[in-house]
C-alpha cells in the first residue's frame, strides 16, 4: 500500500527511497536552489531581471475537440497576473512556507480542468513583512435559540431515467434556482434562490416562532407554501423539500445533460467564484420562449414543469456557454401531457474536457520551481470518486466572503467588503499575544507534541497548546506534507523539516473561549488559519484537491450543530458553531525514532492534550456524557498511556453470532482508523462507539456505499480523500476485512451513481 501525501505523489510507481528522493529535489528546487540541476523545461524565457521573487507560470494543455482554450489563474500568496494565457508571472510573498498557485482551463463549450502547483519560498529566505500589533474587539451579534436551516429541494414524485441499452432508474433531481421566501406573520425574513446543488442555506430562525417556507420552481408564478407552519429546531438541520405542484402544471419535462466523456457541463469552484451550468429552455414550436432557461444541477441533471397545451408540439433549448442546440420534446400521449406522468429528455453535447499534459514554475535562472500537485496514483479509489473537490465538503462549502463574516464575527477582522476581502486582520503573533504561547508567554504552560496524522489527512504536525484559565483553552497546530511511504526514514525525515519550520503550509488555531451575548456566555469552538507568513486566510488546501474556505474547511472533521453549510453572509450572525474539539488518538499517528520524538516519551504531552480536549466539554460546571469525554475515558481507564486496544461497551459483543462475528477487528481497523473522531464530534447520533455494530448498515447504506438515487449523499463518506484512500487499500489487501465491510457497510467498495455514473 502506497498512501502517499497527494502533494507528494507521483503517476508513476517508484519505491519510498525513490519517491522521497524526488521530494527531496523538488524542495531543494524550490526556488532555483541546486538540487534541482539546471533544467529548463517549459521555461516561459528569461527572468534575469524580475527579481528572486518572481516566478515564471507555464501549462501545457490540449483539446480532443480543437477548442479554443481559456485561462484563470489564483494564488493563495503573493500575486499573480491573472491573464487569459498559457503563462503568467507569479510574485511570491514574502517570508517562508508552502504556497499554491491554481490554473482554470475552460473551452468555451462547458469543459472545465483545474490544476495545482506547489512552491516552496524557504530556500529564498526572504523576511516575512512586519505588522504592528492588532487588537479587535468582537462585535455585537445576533443570537438567539434556534438554529439554521439547509433547505434541499428536489424534483417531485419518481424520475427514472432510461440508461442507453439498460433498464431505467431513479435519480433524485435536485432543482437549483428555485425561489425561497421564509415568511413569519406578515414580515419576509428571508429572500433567495437555491444554487447548483438545490440548496439555499436559510439565516439561524429562532426556535420560538413559527415560519411558513414558500417556494416555487418557475420564475415569475406565485410562491406557495411548501413548508407551512415550520418550528425550528435548536440544532442545524438539512430538509429535503419537493415543491407543489398543481394539475395545472401538466407538463414535467427532466432529463440529463452531459459531456461526450461524462461529466457535467460547467464548473463549480469557490476559490474561483465559479458557478457555470448548461441551461434549458422550453419553447413553443416556432421559437418562443415559454418561460426563462433554467439551471442544470451540478449532477448534470433538470427538471421544469409548466402550464402548456395538452397536445402541444414543444422544442427544448439546451445551452452550454458556447454550444446551442434544439430538441424536439417527445409528442404527447393521446390523453396530452399530465403533471403525473413525467416526461424524459436528455442529451449528449459532443464535448469533452481540456486535458493538461504539464504545469511548471521557473525561477529568474530558468531552473524548475516546485511541482505541479498530482492527483493521487493511479489505482487510489479517490481518483474514481466523483467531483474532485468534494473532500472535505459534505458538511458545507463557503465562500471568501461567508469565511471573512465568520472571522469578523469572532473579532479577527474588523470588516469586509463585498467580495469578501478582509479589513484590519489580525496576524498568527496578534492571536498568539492574545492567548499568551511564546514569545508572549505568562506564567501559563504549553503542552507540545509532533507527529503525523497518518490515517486522516498525512500531515507532519506540530501541535502546541495552553490554558490561561478553566474558561479559556487555546491549540494551534503548523502543518507540513508528510510522508510518501511507512519506513521509518521518511518519517523521521519529514518530520525533521517540519520542526525545522521548513515546507509548512499554514498553522489552524482553535480556542475555546466565550464572546459577549454569545452562547449564553458559556466558551465554544472558534477556528482561524494562518498562513506561513502570519497573516490571516480565509481557505486552506489540506488534502491537495484544492481550496476550501473556513470555517466549513473545520466544520467537515469538527462538527457544527449550528452550521446549514455556509456560515451567513449579511447581518451580524452569530459566530456559535457548536463545534468540537477531537480526541488525539495515537493509534493513527505516526512517531519519529529520536528519543524526544518517540510516542513513549510524547505520552504525557498527549495525555494532557486529551484532558484539555475533554476540559471543552464543560457546559456548565462538569464535562457531559459525551461522545468524546466516553472515548478519552475509555482509552485512559488504566492511567495515563493510551489504550489503543480500547473497544467501547456497544463493540463487546457476541462475536459466536454470524450477526456480529468480527465486530472487534472491523472496530479497530475500520472504524478507529477511519470513521471514530470525527464523528465524536457529531454527537451521540453518529457516535460508532455507542451505537455499536448492528446499527451501522441502516445508516452507512448510502453514505458509504452509495449506488442510490439521492446522489447528493452517495459515498460521501469517508469525507477526507487520505482517509479515504487508506481504508480502501486496506480491505483490498485484506479479504476477510472485505467481507467485514459488506456484514456492516454493506459493500467493501462504494457503487456508482445510477445510470449516469460521472459528474
Amino acid at each position: 500500500m502506497n498512501a502517499c501525501h497527494p502533494w507528494n505523489c507521483r503517476r508513476k510507481a517508484a519505491g519510498p527511497t525513490t519517491v522521497l528522493a524526488l521530494l527531496t529535489a523538488a524542495v531543494l528546487a524550490a526556488c532555483g536552489g541546486s538540487g534541482g540541476g539546471s533544467s529548463t523545461t517549459g521555461s516561459t524565457g528569461s527572468m534575469a531581471d524580475s527579481g528572486p521573487s518572481r516566478t515564471a507560470l507555464r501549462v501545457e494543455a490540449s483539446d480532443a475537440d480543437g477548442d479554443d482554450l481559456r485561462y484563470e489563474w489564483r494564488v493563495t500568496g503573493g500575486t499573480i497576473e491573472n491573464r487569459n494565457a498559457r503563462e503568467t508571472v507569479w510574485t511570491m510573498p514574502d517570508g517562508p512556507g508552502l504556497h499554491f498557485a491554481y490554473v482554470m482551463i475552460s473551452d468555451g463549450k462547458g469543459g472545465y480542468v483545474e490544476r495545482q502547483y506547489a512552491v516552496s519560498t524557504d530556500p529564498l529566505e526572504t523576511k516575512a513583512p512586519a505588522r504592528s500589533p492588532l487588537t479587535l474587539a468582537e462585535p455585537v451579534v445576533s443570537d438567539f435559540s434556534g438554529a439554521p436551516i439547509r433547505l434541499r429541494f428536489v424534483a417531485p414524485g419518481t424520475t427514472s431515467f432510461a440508461a442507453s441499452g439498460g433498464a431505467a432508474a431513479r435519480r433524485t433531481v435536485y432543482l437549483p434556482d428555485v425561489q425561497v421566501q421564509v415568511v413569519s406573520g406578515s414580515a419576509v425574513v428571508f429572500s433567495g434562490t437555491s444554487d447548483l446543488r438545490g440548496e439555499v442555506s436559510l439565516p439561524k430562525l429562532d426556535a420560538g416562532q413559527v415560519y411558513d417556507i414558500q417556494c416555487t420552481t418557475t420564475q415569475g408564478v406565485v410562491l406557495a407554501n411548501c413548508l407551512p407552519g415550520f418550528a425550528p429546531p435548536t440544532t442545524a438541520t438539512v430538509l429535503q423539500i419537493e415543491p407543489p405542484l398543481t394539475a395545472g402544471r401538466n407538463l414535467r419535462l427532466f432529463g440529463h445533460i452531459a459531456l461526450s466523456d461524462g461529466g457535467a457541463c460547467g464548473t463549480e469552484n469557490d476559490f474561483f467564484g465559479m458557478q457555470r451550468s448548461a441551461t434549458v429552455q422550453l419553447l413553443e414550436a416556432d421559437g418562443t420562449p415559454y418561460g426563462p432557461a433554467l439551471r442544470v444541477n451540478r449532477f448534470g441533471d433538470y427538471a421544469l414543469d409548466a402550464a402548456v397545451a395538452t397536445q402541444a408540439r414543444l422544442k427544448l433549448r439546451v445551452q452550454c456557454e458556447g454550444y446551442t442546440a434544439t430538441l424536439d420534446v417527445p409528442a404527447p400521449p393521446s390523453t396530452g401531457y399530465l403533471s403525473d406522468a413525467p416526461v424524459e429528455l436528455s442529451h449528449q453535447i459532443p464535448n469533452s474536457r481540456p486535458r493538461v499534459a504539464k504545469l511548471v514554475a521557473n525561477g529568474q535562472d530558468g531552473n524548475v520551481r516546485g511541482q505541479m500537485v498530482e492527483l493521487e496514483l493511479a489505482g487510489a479509489q479517490s481518483r474514481e470518486m466523483p467531483d474532485a473537490d468534494h473532500f472535505l465538503t459534505y458538511k458545507g462549502r463557503d465562500t471568501r466572503l461567508s469565511a471573512c463574516m465568520y472571522y469578523r464575527s469572532i473579532g479577527a477582522a474588523s470588516g469586509c467588503d463585498a467580495q469578501g476581502n478582509m479589513t484590519d486582520a489580525i496576524s498568527f503573533d496578534d492571536w498568539k499575544r492574545k492567548h499568551r504561547f511564546a514569545p508572549f508567554g505568562g506564567s501559563n504552560t504549553e503542552v507540545r507534541a509532533n507527529y503525523i496524522n497518518r490515517w486522516d489527512l498525512n500531515l507532519v504536525r506540530r501541535m502546541v497548546a495552553t490554558s490561561n484559565s478553566p474558561d479559556s483553552m487555546a491549540f494551534y497546530v503548523c502543518n507540513h506534507p508528510g510522508p510518501d511511504g511507512s519506513s521509518q526514514i521518511e518519517i523521521d525525515q519529514v518530520l525533521d523539516t517540519g520542526l525545522k519550520g521548513e515546507n509548512q503550509v499554514a498553522c489552524v488555531a482553535m480556542e475555546w473561549t466565550s464572546s459577549p451575548g454569545v452562547n449564553n456566555g458559556v466558551p465554544f469552538t472558534k477556528f482561524l488559519t494562518f498562513a506561513p507568513n502570519g497573516s490571516l486566510l480565509p481557505s486552506i488546501n489540506l488534502d491537495g484537491r484544492g481550496e476550501k474556505y473556513m470555517p466549513g474547511a473545520c466544520v467537515a472533521c469538527h462538527g457544527g450543530t449550528q452550521y446549514n453549510g455556509r456560515f451567513p453572509e449579511k447581518g451580524n450572525p452569530s459566530p456559535f458553531l457548536g463545534s468540537r474539539f477531537l480526541p488525539f488518538d495515537t493509534g493513527n499517528y505516526l512517531f519519529g525514532s529520536s528519543a524526544a520524538l518517540t510516542e513513549q516519551a510524547q505520552s504525557d504531552a498527549l495525555y494532557l492534550l486529551n484532558q484539555m480536549v475533554r476540559a471543552t466539554e464543560r457546559t456548565g460546571a462538569q464535562a457531559p456524557d459525551s461522545a468524546t469525554t466516553r472515548l478519552i475515558d475509555g482509552w485512559y481507564a488504566s492511567g495515563k498511556t493510551l489504550d489503543k486496544g480500547y473497544l467501547p461497551p456497544a463493540w463487546r459483543v457476541d462475536e459466536t453470532q454470524s450477526a456480529t462475528a468480527g465486530a472487534s477487528k472491523f472496530y479497530h481497523e475500520v472504524i478507529g482508523t477511519s470513521c471514530r473522531t470525527c464523528h465524536t464530534a457529531l454527537g451521540d447520533n453518529f457516535d460508532w462507539d455507542k451505537r455499536g455494530p448492528l446499527a451501522m448498515r441502516s445508516l452507512s447504506a448510502t453514505h458509504v456505499c452509495g449506488g442510490t438515487h439521492d446522489l447528493a449523499r452517495n459515498a460521501s463518506m469517508p469525507n477526507a480523500l487520505v482517509t479515504r484512500n487508506n481504508m480502501a487499500a486496506r480491505v483490498k489487501a485484506d479479504p476477510a476485512l472485505a467481507g467485514l465491510m459488506r456484514t456492516f457497510f454493506g459493500c467493501d467498495t462504494p457503487l456508482p451513481d445510477p445510470v449516469y455514473p460521472k459528474r
